[in-house]
């Protein structure tokens, strides 16, 4: 009984002993924030206003009807993709470590606080607040310095290990997986693209150089299918199709270099003698541009040439509404500077756009000649076929089958891509298979009303309606 009383005691002892080991030992507690994104996904779905603040100044960026602006920049329309960038770099840098959460290192380390009035005096620091509407704060975080890399054997190396920061609403500081690089300069948050109008969408170009009378002349076209070519040539000259497509490319990618607010921009001294351009698309959209003759020199930006630019539509389409919007509100503030290479395929005289003509072969001395020669040619079609048609699967009657056929013609008139048209609605197998394209086909293959039209089109030319038992076609010459 003695030794089992003693064998308890020791039992007790024992645990006694355990329990104050325990106690006296440091609890192990996990930081949830390191290894997460300095912000996550969710919260960046939600951002509509977000601000920088850096030694450079305070740069204010808005979101409203699905672009983002510059609210205090006359409230131009910002760079999507810089800021895509910069949402992109918030949610992959990591938080690695807890740094410290002594207040009083906070200034040490870059992140002290700033008055709303205030400027940041490290060039490396940086305020960002990310907001769901003007008063729901999501997230307000405080960049500091970089920690500067270590060599192996200790020494100071070259470059940031990192980049130490708090959320503002803690005192804790940690340091972030990469370096956060922000773009501080507000100019360079600018969206500086002014249009992308595909080439095949224009219609007419037009030159006036107010300094001579003499210099007017006009690329224009039918329709899309066709070259642009001069309104007025001498019976032995031709356009060059090669300068000709290269001025119609001008709107395809347009943007500027900079700009320069001003209360009177048409009234600019650099465009009192220069170009006066005027761009039609087949969708209804005009372009008014005003250019100088050449380049001047621009404080600050050495030598560029100066531009002027507004729009007009009055169609349906919503975007080219807003483009158009976008472009005639600008053009009431500011001209633009661009380098001389972007104007280069417009900055033409009439002699550019003109070639002698090849001289006639003799074999096929007049153009009927030279057709009833052709012994082969290719072509491209869209078929609607009517219930009762040959080889015809379609449901619909003869007169719906034209009306479809003369709106498909409207559209290809007006600029739509005929590819795809046919692959929307051709009824023959090539539609879907070919986009429409037969291949080279010799005289007596297809349908005597087929053939007699393909083979008088001329290279690009589109047919009106062309009925063969088959139903109603249209038809491109391809070669």
């Amino acid at each position: 009984m003695k030794n089992f009383r003693l064998l308890l005691v020791a039992v007790v002892l024992v645990i006694v002993a355990l329990v104050l080991k325990q106690s006296n030992e440091p609890a192990i507690t996990t930081d949830p924030l390191i290894g997460q994104e300095l912000v996550d996904a969710n919260d960046i779905d939600q951002v509509k206003e977000l601000t920088i603040k850096s030694a450079q100044g305070t740069i204010r960026l808005n979101r409203e009807n699905g672009h983002w602006r510059l609210p205090d920049f006359h409230d131009l329309k910002a760079d999507k993709n810089r800021i895509e960038e910069l949402f992109q770099r918030l949610n992959q840098t990591k938080i690695m470590e807890l740094v410290s959460t002594n207040t009083q290192r906070h200034a040490d380390l870059g992140v002290a606080s700033v008055a709303a009035d205030a400027r940041i005096l490290n060039a490396e620091s940086a305020n960002i607040v990310l907001k769901k509407d003007q008063t729901t704060k999501i997230k307000e975080i405080y960049l500091g310095k970089g920690r500067q890399a270590r060599m192996v054997d200790g020494s100071r190396g070259f470059g940031n290990a990192g980049q130490y920061f708090r959320y503002g609403e803690s005192d804790a500081v940690y340091l972030l997986s990469d370096f956060l690089w922000l773009e501080k300069n507000q100019k360079n948050w600018v969206n500086k693209e002014l249009l992308k109008l595909p080439a095949e969408k224009i219609k007419k170009i037009a030159w006036n150089y107010t300094g001579d009378k003499d210099s007017r002349f006009t690329l224009e076209r039918n329709q899309a299918s066709e070259s642009l070519a001069l309104s007025e040539l001498d019976p032995e000259m031709q356009t060059r199709k090669t300068s000709a497509d290269a001025a119609a490319r001008f709107c395809q990618n347009l943007g500027f270099d900079e700009f320069i607010a001003t209360d009177s921009p048409k009234l600019h001294p650099a465009l009192k003698d220069g170009l006066e351009l005027a761009v039609e698309s087949f969708d209804g959209l005009s372009l008014s541009m005003l250019i100088s003759s050449g380049p001047v020199d621009l404080p600050g930006m050495g030598k560029m040439q100066v531009a002027w630019l507004s729009a007009k539509y009055d169609g349906s389409d919503k975007e080219l509404a807003e483009i158009s919007h976008e472009l005639s509100r600008n053009s009431e503030k500011f001209v633009y500077a661009l380098r001389e290479n972007r104007l280069q395929s417009v900055m033409i005289k009439k002699e550019d756009l003109t070639e002698t003509k090849p001289a006639r072969n003799e074999a096929n001395a007049s153009d009927s000649a030279s057709l009833e020669g052709l012994e082969q040619v290719a072509a491209s079609h869209i078929l609607i076929a009517y219930k009762g048609a040959e080889r015809s699967k379609a449901e619909r009657s003869e007169e719906e089958a034209q009306k479809l056929a003369e709106d498909i013609l409207a559209k290809i008139k007006k600029g739509e891509d005929f590819g795809r048209l046919a692959e929307e609605n051709s009824d023959c197998p090539s539609g879907k298979s070919d986009k429409g394209s037969l291949g080279d086909f010799k005289r007596g293959v297809m349908a005597k009303e087929f053939e007699d039209t393909a083979f008088k089109l001329k290279v690009g030319e589109i047919s009106g309606l062309v009925k063969t038992p088959f139903g109603y076609h249209i038809i491109r010459r391809d070669k």
